[in-house]
Parts: C-alpha cells; structure tokens; sequence
C-alpha cells in the first residue's frame, strides 16, 4: 500500500469512527422536523465550474454545500465517486453542518442523519453499499427521494446558487 493509499485509508477510518460516535436522533436538534436529509450532485457554472454535493434537510429547507468535487470526478469510476461522496457526507455531519461552536457546545448539532436519500439512483445504490463496507452504522442504506423531495431540492439549489451568484456580482 503506497503512503497515499494508506493515508486515505486512515483518513476515511478516522471519519467513519467520528461519524459513528455522532448522537443519531429521528427528529433535528430542534424537534420539529425529521432528521432526514436529501443529496445531490450540483453543477456551479461559474468560473472555474465545478460540482458541490448539496445536502437539504427538505422539511427545514436547511441547506449545507460540501465541495468543490476534484476535477477529475467526472471521468472517474462509480465507485470512486461513491467514496468521493461518503468523505465529504462524513465530513459534513462530523463537522456538525456549519454549526458554530455555541451550537455544538449546546449539543444543538444534527449528528447523524435519521434517513438521507438522492435523487441519482445509481449514486444511491453505489453510496449506500460504499457506507456499509467502510462500517458506517445507521443510516447505511441512501433511499431514492420522490418527486416532492427532489423538487424542494431543485428550489432551494435555486435560491441558494441566486443569493451566492448575486453576492459574487456585487463584488465585481
């Protein structure tokens, strides 16, 4: 195993430990929504372009974006991708989704997810069966979301990508 290979590999160890570790609640800190979130793959056509995995908890409407994905996503292997998304969704609950650091001293933080689903069916197979080799307890399996989901998805990408195009405009 080369020196890379190894230090992904304890890196994607180390991930999946902390992401274990996380409380894993049906409801958010807040109580009032589940704790169910969709992912997707986005394209942000500004330059350079590139893709974002974007996360929605659809009830809350709450968005997270982890990314950019590498260059060379586009041409690499289903599998590749999978383990591509499984860092940054570790990554992104074990960083508790942007909350600050008053948040996670409350213990307001999501933890990890009840439930998550993707609107891409190959990816969500390809996610949910790279989760349960590298040994991510609940939720292991990605569930294909439905036409309501996948459009508060579309919506929000929508407002959120036209409030960050705006804001960069401004700069300009």
């Amino acid at each position: 195993m080369s020196g890379t290979s190894a230090q992904q590999a304890s890196d994607l160890a180390s991930l999946v430990s902390t992401f274990n570790a996380l409380p894993r609640n049906q409801l958010s800190p807040s109580a009032s929504v589940p704790n169910h979130w969709h992912v997707s793959l986005r394209q942000v056509p500004l330059q350079p372009p590139g893709q974002v995995l974007f996360l929605i908890s659809p009830a809350a409407r709450y968005v997270h974006v982890e990314g950019p994905l590498p260059p060379s996503y586009t041409s690499a292997t289903t599998e590749v991708k999978a383990t591509i998304w499984c860092m940054l969704l570790l990554k992104a609950f074990n960083q508790g989704l942007g909350a600050t650091e008053e948040h996670k001293r409350a213990g307001a933080i999501v933890g990890r997810p009840w439930s998550w689903v993707c609107n891409d069916a190959e990816m969500a197979g390809a996610v949910g069966e790279m989760l349960r080799s590298i040994g991510v307890l609940a939720p292991e399996g990605v569930g294909l979301a439905g036409d309501e989901e996948n459009g508060i998805a579309d919506e929000e990408w929508s407002r959120f990508f036209g409030e960050l195009h705006n804001t960069i405009r401004m700069g300009d």
